[in-house]
């Protein structure tokens, strides 16, 4: 991943991790705080439309004193019904004064309970109402409207006081006021009971909830009318000395009290509607700041990618496909130059510095590389010449002891005879007893000197293939500068025996005999020289180990085709190999022979990897032999020779 990119990521991770982590705090502090506000705004609500509603009894109840004291009423009260004046109930009593008064109820009781005037109206329609609470002509003396007569302690009567409070009537919820009628001036003696009332209509409800900006809705605790929302709210809110408020949907609350009658029993359940203005408002803000905050964290973002793309990622950009080319090119001379005063100026003159001693190391180790490579393949050489030397050293002797030894005297010593007869010579061959062995003795000579010019011959071929191979082994270095591999089509068993014959010369006459078993692998084109080379290291090696061991056995060399390869394994009855070793034995110097060098294996390894192939070995263990496995590709198969 390049690094704006991994850049990016961690900037764009930290803002979207900001703007998160605001979202939640927001979520679970300020969101919670307007949703508290909503619900003591919606308790506030409820309790201002509860007062509302009990402000009707105070109105009520404010009629009911004002209309009480009256002479006239007083007189209507005291008077008998005949000698009332007609005009009285008809002008004071009657529908025009419930209207105008705004009360649905009045009646006058006088103080024996028989009802003197009365009505219950609707003040819209002007129809009598009727309430069988009230629907009598004489009320009991303990009836909750009236007022109750009292009495001081020295027994002496006092005003009775006012009963206000709601009541339940089959056409409604009403609130209500009872005053004991009086004088003008509020005195008395009390002569009955003044019964007002306002009926809490949808159009009083309205008039309040208008005076208090409230929806406003009321049910008689007990009815078939009371809705199945509301119902199931019933036990919640009579048990709760606060108001109750649930969620209705995204938009409403619902808050929830009782209104009880004037005995102080809840009789009214009082619902009022609260928009969720302010959660949405909270809500609103809490996406305003959201919103804010990602479009700040986004512009943030911008900017230090900007600043950081100017600053760091540029210059670093530069530096590195800087390196990179240098890097492909090997052109160590490039510089940056950059002129800067900050870090990254000092980095780039710092990479230029170690350019400039890069450059001067690279040129001390290409030199120190050449020279060991030049070392070790003339190391490599001379360690295989080495071995050719040994067989070609050992064919020199033969031929020099066989010149030596050879029947050639004993000629020269026939052919002075022979000149020492002259013209007698016939004669001395056909009657001289030393002349008739004349003839014996070249048949003799001739058969001798016929089977040391055959031996010699054999030993010069086997001597022209040491140099040969020596010749071609000295060809290696030219062929690392850049001369191809010749390939041929070979025999492989001649030069299976050439390489076992070169190797057991070198060892010498303690060599184990090594046994052939080629197959039928026809004439594989490989570099003969190189397979030469490996084979006489791998089979001299095995033949040194069979020697150390010193319990005998044979060297078997097999030869057979297998996958489209040739595979050669070389297996002695020697010493072994370590498990730790079987790669070491390949490596440059690594050997576990007493003066031995660790060439060998190495330059076979390598001279197998040049033929395309593999070199390797396996071993059960010290003691246990060792197998040596070369595997090489055919570049064509001929026919069988």
């Amino acid at each position: 991943m390049l690094l704006r990119t991994r850049i990016a990521l961690i900037l764009a991770a930290v803002v979207v991790g900001y703007a998160l982590l605001d979202q939640l705090l927001q979520h679970s502090f300020v969101l919670p705080r307007f949703e508290q506000l909503e619900l003591d705004s919606a308790k506030a609500e409820i309790e201002r439309a509860r007062n509302a509603l009990l402000d009707e009894v105070e109105r009520v109840d404010e009629h009911a004193r004002r209309l009480s004291a009256s002479d006239d009423l007083c007189s209507f009260v005291a008077s008998d019904e005949q000698n009332v004046p007609a005009s009285f109930a008809a002008s004071n009593l009657g529908l025009g004064s419930h209207r105008a008064s705004g009360l649905n109820l009045i009646y006058v009781v006088d103080r024996n309970g028989a009802v003197r005037s009365g009505g219950l109206y609707d003040l819209a329609t002007g129809e009598r109402l009727r309430w069988r609470d009230i629907e009598m002509e004489r009320f009991a003396s303990s009836h909750p409207l009236l007022v109750e007569p009292r009495k001081g302690v020295d027994g002496a009567e006092l005003t009775p006081l006012n009963v206000r409070g709601l009541v339940l009537t089959d056409v409604g919820p009403m609130a209500t006021s009872s005053r004991p009628i009086l004088n003008s001036q509020g005195g008395g003696p009390w002569r009955g009971t003044l019964v007002v009332g306002r009926l809490l209509s949808n159009d009083v409800v309205e008039r309040i909830a208008r005076q208090t900006k409230t929806r406003i809705a009321l049910w008689p605790l007990e009815g078939a009318e009371l809705p199945e929302a509301e119902r199931a709210q019933v036990d919640s809110v009579t048990s709760s000395s606060e108001p109750v408020v649930v969620e209705r949907d995204d938009d409403w609350l619902a808050a929830y009290a009782t209104l009880d009658d004037a005995r102080n029993i809840p009789a009214l359940l009082v619902r009022v509607d609260i928009s969720r203005h302010i959660s949405r408002s909270g809500g609103e803000a809490a996406r305003y700041a959201f919103i804010s905050t990602a479009t700040s964290g986004f512009l943030l973002l911008l900017v230090l990618l900007f600043v950081l793309r100017r600053s760091v990622i540029d210059p670093l950009s530069r530096l590195t496909q800087h390196a990179v080319e240098i890097g492909a090119s090997d052109d160590y001379s490039r510089r940056l130059n950059v002129q800067r005063a900050d870090e990254i100026g000092a980095l780039a003159r710092e990479f230029d510095g170690m350019l400039g001693k890069l450059e001067r190391s690279h040129e001390a180790m290409v030199r120190a590389a050449r020279d060991a490579g030049m070392s070790e393949i003339a190391t490599g050489i001379l360690h295989n010449i080495g071995n050719v030397l040994n067989s070609v050293n050992v064919s020199a002797n033969l031929l020099t002891t066989r010149l030596r030894e050879s029947k050639l005297a004993k000629l020269e010593k026939l052919r002075e005879l022979v000149e020492s007869k002259g013209e007698r010579l016939g004669e001395f061959i056909a009657t001289d007893p030393k002349g008739k062995h004349v003839g014996p003795f070249l048949c003799e000579v001739a058969r001798s000197l016929r089977s040391e010019q055959e031996s010699q011959s054999a030993e010069l071929a086997s001597l022209s293939e040491g140099i040969e191979h020596m010749r071609s082994l000295v060809a290696a270095q030219q062929e690392l500068a850049g001369a191809s591999e010749v390939r041929e089509a070979v025999d492989l068993r001649a030069q299976l025996a050439l390489a076992a014959d070169i190797a057991s010369r070198a060892v010498g006459p303690n060599a184990a005999p090594v046994q052939l078993e080629v197959g039928d692998v026809g004439r594989p084109r490989l570099d003969r020289h190189k397979l030469v080379q490996i084979l006489v290291n791998l089979v001299k090696n095995a033949a040194e180990s069979t020697a150390e061991r010193n319990q005998g056995g044979a060297i078997r060399v097999r030869a057979a085709l297998e996958n489209d390869a040739l595979r050669i394994e070389v297996s002695d009855e020697g010493v072994g190999i370590a498990a730790e070793n079987l790669t070491r034995v390949f490596h440059h110097g690594f050997t576990t022979k007493r003066g031995g060098h660790g060439f060998g294996l190495h330059s076979s390894a390598n001279a197998a990897v040049e033929m395309g192939g593999r070199l390797s070995a396996r071993s059960d263990g010290p003691g246990l032999g060792a197998t040596f496995v070369l595997e090489l590709p055919l570049e064509k198969r001929a026919a069988a020779a």
